[in-house]
């Protein structure tokens, strides 16, 4: 336990000549000097001890206050001023500039050697400074423990006990994870701490660690270090927030863990009887039926992909998630479909993630191609109605008159955009053409989703209407070219 200021000037038998100010701030580090300004080779904590051989008492009262501010900014715990030498007293307009910042200034008799001072408290300190080393090791070795067998819950209570404090983990929208000890008390504090919201917290000293990225965390880990523990609490926290990290998220593996889910989703809608049951094996979908839902964000700036990870997660959901281009793409159980539906309705209204969401309709893992086709089609109306999530079950006009034409209606149908299909082999003037009517012809929306400038989209647009003789600014055109795309989408071979 670290000595405060309050406890030297007791110990030492002191005067304190500015009061109870800055009595309990602990000291780290004595340091002496006599320079007009030491602060370069101080680190904060300390208490420094001069006599003021470079101080003149009757140097005007802004040279004090700008000394004593100096030694505030720098973090200096208190300032020990010897008196008998240079100085009968301590000068009162240091006094006042070090009550003026909060310093608390500590009278030295001549009688008291500053040998003495610093020989007793640095030896205290550092036999402190190995106590805390074996409680931070002990701390560290007991949570990493805990972890295998409890999870996050565990860490976060260990954490909780060592400080001998209370400590919340909550995810990036203040959702409680873990709370222990008093923290069930002062779970508002922890929740404005954690979101930023400074001007809401009624308890002092609260603490925030980030989990996960610097930049954009996917947790936080709220503790109240009690004042006798700060270090070892910042020491065992920062422990802790990386331990969570891996708690949290257990499977993550960068690009590597990211290319083989994509490679699972792919193998499940390649139509390969055999390379479809391997993978339904390893990833436990052998029981039932599969949906294919696909996510679209409005903004770019949106990491979507993590997102549906941690609703997986939350769902204890099989991560069968795979991103290209703006699209993500889940494979889900038919028994998770109602749940997964509702968790993606709470993040758009009540989160505020911008995202839009396509489900198709569930089918054997063999036929997961037609429940994404079916999901593209959901997604256009999601997309086009501003609606959270659209199930193709949901559109029983279209599916019953698409999925029922006759081959010649259908050819009928698709017909005015076969010179697209023909001429563009990339398919880009089709997707393009399918994002612009998507977006209600609005430009802007429709090229940021393209990831394109909008002159670009022009140029694509006119393309289109060069080979197909449909113009993009007359509605019905519009809707001619809307009815082949869908047409398009729902035949499982075009």
């Amino acid at each position: 336990m670290l000595e405060t200021v309050g406890d030297v000037a007791q110990r030492f038998r002191l005067r304190v000549p500015t009061g109870p100010t800055g009595l309990d701030r602990p000291i780290r580090w004595t340091h002496i000097s006599e320079l007009p300004d030491p602060t370069p080779w101080l680190r904060g904590g300390e208490l420094l001890l001069t006599l003021g051989l470079q101080i003149d008492r009757q140097a005007p009262r802004e040279a004090f206050t700008a000394y004593t501010g100096r030694l505030a900014e720098a973090g200096v715990a208190a300032l020990g001023f010897g008196v008998g030498v240079r100085h009968t007293s301590v000068p009162e307009a240091l006094v006042t500039g070090a009550a003026q910042h909060g310093l608390a200034v500590l009278e030295i008799p001549s009688g008291v050697p500053f040998q003495d001072i610093t020989y007793q408290l640095n030896g205290d300190l550092l036999r402190t400074g190995a106590a805390e080393s074996r409680l931070i090791a002990e701390g560290v070795s007991s949570m990493t423990k805990v972890a295998r067998s409890a999870g996050p819950e565990g860490i976060v209570a260990t954490l909780a006990a060592r400080i001998d404090s209370w400590a919340v983990l909550m995810d990036r929208h203040g959702k409680t994870h873990a709370a222990v000890g008093a923290a069930r008390v002062h779970l508002d504090d922890a929740r404005a701490a954690a979101l930023g919201q400074r001007s809401r917290i009624r308890h002092p000293g609260l603490t925030v660690y980030g989990v996960g990225d610097p930049v954009r965390p996917r947790a936080h880990l709220v503790v109240a270090p009690r004042p006798d523990r700060i270090s070892v609490t910042r020491e065992l926290a920062q422990h802790a927030a990386l331990l969570l990290d891996l708690a949290l998220n257990p499977l993550s593996g960068g690009d590597t863990w990211g290319l083989a889910r994509a490679d699972a989703v792919d193998a499940l809608m390649s139509g390969d009887q055999g390379l479809v049951q391997r993978v339904s094996a390893r990833w436990n979908l052998l029981a039932g039926n599969v949906a294919v839902a696909l996510l679209r964000s409005r903004s770019r700036a949106v990491p979507l992909e993590e997102n549906v990870l941690e609703w997986c997660a939350e769902l204890d959901l099989p991560p069968l998630v795979s991103s290209e281009s703006s699209l993500v793409t889940v494979i889900l159980p038919e028994d998770e479909l109602g749940r997964w539906s509702a968790r993606v309705c709470e993040a758009v209204e009540r989160e505020g993630v911008p995202a839009r969401c396509g489900v198709g309709t569930a089918q054997p893992p063999s036929a997961s191609l037609l429940s994404r086709r079916q999901a593209e089609q959901a997604l256009a109306v999601a997309v086009a109605d501003a609606r959270p999530v659209v199930e193709f079950a949901e559109l029983p006009t279209q599916r019953l008159i698409l999925q029922h034409l006759d081959p010649a209606a259908r050819t009928a149908l698709t017909s005015p955009l076969r010179p697209l299909l023909e001429n563009d082999s990339t398919r880009i003037l089709l997707r393009s053409l399918r994002v612009f009517l998507s977006e209600n012809n609005n430009w802007e929306a429709a090229s940021s989703q393209l990831g394109i400038h909008r002159h670009t989209l022009r140029q694509r647009m006119g393309r289109v209407e060069e080979l197909t003789g449909l113009s993009v600014g007359v509605t019905e055109d519009r809707v001619i070219a809307w009815l082949a795309l869908q047409a398009l989408q729902a035949d499982p071979t075009p």
